[in-house]
């Protein structure tokens, strides 16, 4: 079974990836985690600032509305494409017979047509949706516990309006943005509420997915 799990920030990917890989470990499970990558290939910046984690990788990147997001984020995403093509490289030297889980990060849609195609030709692309009706606590989350986000065209600044009226207006449309493009990508989608519900387990994840994924 080789699945990519896609999705916001905070829709559950390192949640879920880490617990196919625990609970699943006599499966022989495999995880690979971008963030952890791109953190690493920016280690020596982050030291530089006193930074460590992928908390502080987005305090490194910023806001949309600060200035150095601009240059900052296009760094991220260049640094998150080495990453997914090294896990892609490494994929296919493992034996058919490996169990793998990507975690991919929220913004891997933003990496082109090749290399999604590249990554749902070698596994199944899970996506962890994220409902309107959770939009409001998801943003709370996202500026509580700020992680690295690719904004892309959908943060726009109106005359007087201050940064966090800004923000807080676009995050919907990011959201909405971002949806469309995961559904274009998935094999299947899951239910926010269902992967929250009590005691549901990895075997119970591994049971929603496609025969693809095997």
């Amino acid at each position: 079974m080789k699945i990519s799990l896609i999705g916001m920030s905070n829709s559950g990917k390192t949640h879920w990836s880490t617990k196919l890989s625990r609970e699943l470990e006599r499966a022989g499970f495999v995880r690979f985690a971008a963030d952890e990558l791109i953190e690493k290939k920016l280690e020596t910046v982050l030291k530089k600032l006193g930074f460590a984690g992928i908390h502080d990788m987005a305090r490194w990147m910023g806001q949309p509305y600060e200035k150095r997001y601009q240059t900052n984020s296009q760094k991220y995403l260049a640094l998150e494409k080495e990453a997914m093509e090294e896990i892609l490289s490494s994929l296919q030297k493992l034996t058919k017979s490996k169990n793998i889980v990507i975690d991919t990060t929220g913004s891997v849609i933003y990496l082109g047509d090749k290399l999604m195609s590249r990554l749902k030709k070698l596994t199944a692309i899970v996506y962890l949706d994220t409902p309107e009706s959770v939009q409001k606590q998801m943003y709370e989350n996202y500026i509580k516990n700020p992680k690295p986000v690719i904004w892309g065209d959908s943060f726009r600044k109106l005359n007087g309006e201050s940064d966090f009226a800004a923000l807080s207006r676009c995050y919907p449309k990011l959201l909405a943005f971002r949806t469309k493009r995961y559904k274009k990508y998935a094999n299947i989608v899951l239910d926010y509420f269902m992967l929250r519900e009590k005691n549901f387990s990895a075997e119970q994840f591994v049971k929603h997915l496609p025969k693809i994924a095997t």
